[in-house]
């Protein structure tokens, strides 16, 4: 299947799922193992002078999961982006980041108050040019089997938590006014930043795909969100940090994905009542029922909105009933290639037509 009729199938169904006003529409997305080539880690290169090599080889390990997964009429479409890790999400600010083996981690650089003024936004900031020049470097090496995600952004809580680190979580308690003028900061840097990302990515069908498996959103300003900070907070400190400032970023995004994970939840039925949200995408933590088997709880905790979860085959044929009480999308993990044709089949044939 050419990469144009592909994008042709997904997003007619993709559509068709996010219109939907009936529960029992499902979307699937399978993992299919794959040999990989030797782990290379990325606190190895020098991002520097070795990013393009960097990218080559997320390129290289990303063309092999395209491999395994050829010929298999999933709802993916095979996209890739600049990836280094979390820092990618906030050092553009100007922060200094940490290489570690598979990712890196932002340096908080707000000691105290007056540090707020060390928060600036401009396009010569170092981690600034490494995604502009990743995007760069991408494009160049597309070949008419791929698209450009949308690397996403995070909720301006997770930024503060990142420029400012853990101390974040004493100044709720002891400095509201502090934090609130770091989350109007935050707010205004994911402002200033996602109009200079989304030139970078691929418009695809009127619509983006995500990074996440790609997964395409039929919106013309996507919006990504996530606020990890709050599974440590109580639900009157998201409402009041948190809650007015994604509603602000909400209402300009014209749809959006927002990442929770499952082991606190207190914050999600405020999540949920977020303009413009398209879909849930859950997370399971370690050492925490996965999502798949806590189902009932996690209904009453997200209101209607469509989610995204792991699970694997057996689960997903084991609760199909469950799942087919909302809308799905599914990120199935295979055990190999006839165990994703088998569950892709399966998925079609449990799911209202798409």
């Amino acid at each position: 299947m050419t990469l144009a009729a592909r994008i042709e199938a997904v997003t007619r169904r993709s559509r068709a799922f996010f219109n939907a006003r009936t529960p029992g529409h499902l979307l699937v997305h399978a993992y299919v193992p794959f040999k990989e080539p030797p782990l290379r880690p990325l606190n190895s290169f020098d991002l520097d002078h070795q990013l393009e090599e960097w990218l080559d080889y997320q390129l290289e390990i990303a063309r092999c999961r395209w491999r395994a997964k050829e010929g298999l009429d999933d709802d993916h479409l095979p996209s890739l982006c600049p990836t280094f890790g979390m820092a990618e999400y906030s050092a553009w600010m100007g922060m200094d980041v940490h290489l570690q083996e598979t990712t890196c981690l932002p340096d908080p650089f707000v000691r105290e108050p007056a540090d707020l003024a060390r928060i600036t936004f401009s396009e010569s900031h170092r981690w600034f040019r490494h995604l502009q020049r990743g995007y760069a470097h991408l494009k160049g090496r597309q070949d008419g089997t791929f698209v450009l995600s949308f690397s996403g952004m995070i909720g301006p809580m997770d930024m503060a938590n990142a420029a400012r680190g853990n101390d974040f979580f004493v100044d709720v308690l002891t400095e509201p006014d502090f934090v609130h003028r770091l989350m109007r900061r935050m707010t205004d840097a994911s402002r200033w930043f996602h109009p200079r990302l989304l030139p970078w990515c691929d418009r695809v069908a009127g619509g983006f795909v995500y990074q996440f498996g790609g997964f395409w959103l039929p919106t013309e300003r996507p919006g990504h969100l996530t606020n990890d900070p709050a599974m440590m907070c109580s639900a009157d400190v998201y409402d009041e940090f948190a809650f007015p400032y994604e509603k602000e970023l909400a209402e300009y995004y014209d749809g959006s994905l927002y990442h929770v994970h499952n082991e606190n939840m207190q914050y999600v039925p405020s999540v949920v009542c977020l303009p413009g949200i398209r879909v849930l995408q859950l997370s399971n933590d370690p050492k925490t029922t996965p999502v798949i088997e806590d189902l009932p709880r996690i209904y009453a905790m997200t209101g209607d909105l469509p989610l995204m979860m792991h699970a694997t085959s057996t689960q997903v044929y084991r609760h199909i009933d469950l799942l087919k009480q909302r809308n799905v999308c599914l990120r199935i993990l295979c055990c190999d290639r006839q165990d994703a044709d088998e569950a892709v089949r399966f998925v079609r044939t449990q799911s209202k037509p798409l």
